[in-house]
């Protein structure tokens, strides 16, 4: 009764369209679909652990504290193939003389949201890790455009990178797939990459407990295809090409960031 009930985040308008269209296919499956959009992945977190959500849509940082939040024992059930891989890219502008951390050394350096894993979280535990601290050693500033979105909307990090190419600052964090966007729109030309950070993975849905429409809903997941009429469109807005089986091997990095506590660097400034 009510159908399987799926949280989704909605950072951008295009998440309702999006589980519309899939929870259309889902019904025609004969898996009823109960979709329920939240503004913040805490209170979706929130409505997990309270018992209203089947499984939540989760960011690779939700489904950390998910972990933290029940001992370990959440689980998850699939990825999209866009999920793995991902990085934090530091860049600046080609030919601004800036080719290594080296040089960006007492230089503006701009990151992300406060609770974005890919423009705050993993870069600044990296980078720790490989013995730099980016308020020691750069002029670090950071964008809290759309705190409760883990990042999801790519907001801060394009506005850092537009402070770049204005002279701004000196660099910023982008994760890869935003370097990608913009590449693909070829605005990256001028761009250099001075770092990159380890490989890590994203999104995923998180689940707690046993139920065996756990495994149908995955099923079901892993039998989409892009080519259908009724899936190219929602898959492509959802930036997913085919949903593959969860792999924590990229998360590692993120629990351990999580592990060793608060990872916010910067100064909050606020750009229109």
């Amino acid at each position: 009764m009510g159908g399987y009930r799926l949280g989704a985040v909605v950072y951008h308008p295009k998440v309702e369209q999006i589980w519309h269209d899939f929870g259309a296919w889902f019904g025609e499956q004969g898996f009823a679909l109960a979709p329920r959009y939240f503004d913040s992945y805490d209170d979706q977190l929130d409505a997990l652990m309270a018992g209203e959500l089947d499984t939540a849509w989760n960011t690779n940082l939700a489904h950390v504290l998910a972990l933290r939040r029940t001992g370990g024992s959440a689980g998850a059930l699939a990825m999209r193939d866009t999920d793995r891989g991902w990085h934090s890219r530091i860049v600046a502008l080609a030919g601004s003389g800036i080719a290594s951390l080296d040089d960006l050394r007492g230089r503006r350096v701009g990151f992300g949201d406060a609770d974005s894993p890919q423009a705050q979280i993993l870069p600044v535990h990296a980078l720790r890790a490989q013995g730099w601290d980016p308020e020691r050693d750069f002029v670090a500033t950071r964008l809290d455009r759309d705190v409760g979105k883990h990042g999801d909307t790519g907001g801060a990090e394009l506005a850092q990178l537009a402070r770049v190419r204005a002279g701004e600052l000196d660099a910023c964090v982008v994760s890869s797939v935003t370097f990608d966007a913009v590449a693909r729109m070829g605005d990256a030309t001028e761009l250099a990459t001075i770092w990159r950070s380890p490989a890590f993975h994203h999104c995923c849905f998180t689940v707690l407990g046993d139920d065996p429409r756990h495994g149908r809903f995955a099923e079901l997941l892993f039998s989409m295809d892009a080519a259908d009429p009724k899936l190219c469109e929602p898959m492509e807005l959802e930036y997913v090409n085919r949903w593959v089986a969860f792999d924590d091997s990229g998360y590692h990095d993120l629990v351990e960031a999580v592990r060793a506590g608060p990872v916010v660097v910067g100064h909050a400034e606020v750009v229109t």
